[in-house]
């Protein structure tokens, strides 16, 4: 029997081990994906970076990142239903979300995307592939969207 262990990756500490699962016991939902003329990219956390979700036995969910980039170390690590809910519709795996969450309102517009208000001025900026790959993971790390971790890091970085 295969065993996947869980991780918790807390700041600035080493990976805590928080479990495992089967994962031939387990329902895997594999990310969706958009090509971009060269490259599958990920609608998750873009390019080179990946993920899939589990389902497991004990009815936990676990999500999985890994990137191409050479030396990236995969990772498992619990979430909650809030956010496997939020990745499979993402995922368009709507079938699998009225499953384990119930009918979905079809009156009630677009699935969350994630996302929020606008928040103060619209900035746009490009960054190095390594830089953004680094951007990506963090932001899959912490289970937030890309731009959240760009205010996040930006905060810190000016002391406010």
């Amino acid at each position: 029997m295969p065993r996947i262990n869980v991780f918790e990756y807390p700041a600035e500490d080493h990976p805590q081990l928080v479990g495992w699962f089967d994962p031939d016991s387990a329902t895997r939902y594999h990310e969706d994906t958009t090509w971009d003329g060269s490259n599958h990219i990920s609608v998750n956390v873009g390019r080179h970076n990946h993920q899939s979700l589990y389902r497991t036995k004990g009815g936990r969910w676990v999500l999985n990142d890994w990137s191409d980039w050479e030396g990236s170390e995969e990772t498992f690590r619990f979430v909650t239903d809030e956010v496997a809910k939020d990745w499979l519709l993402r995922n368009h795996e709507y079938e699998a979300a009225e499953e384990w969450f119930g009918k979905l309102e079809e009156e009630a517009g677009p699935p969350n995307l994630g996302g929020r208000p606008p928040e103060g001025k619209k900035v746009e900026t490009r960054l190095a592939d390594d830089v953004l790959a680094a951007l990506e993971g963090r932001a899959a790390a912490e289970s937030v969207p890309r731009a959240e971790m760009i205010r996040r890091l930006v905060t810190a970085g000016l002391g406010l």
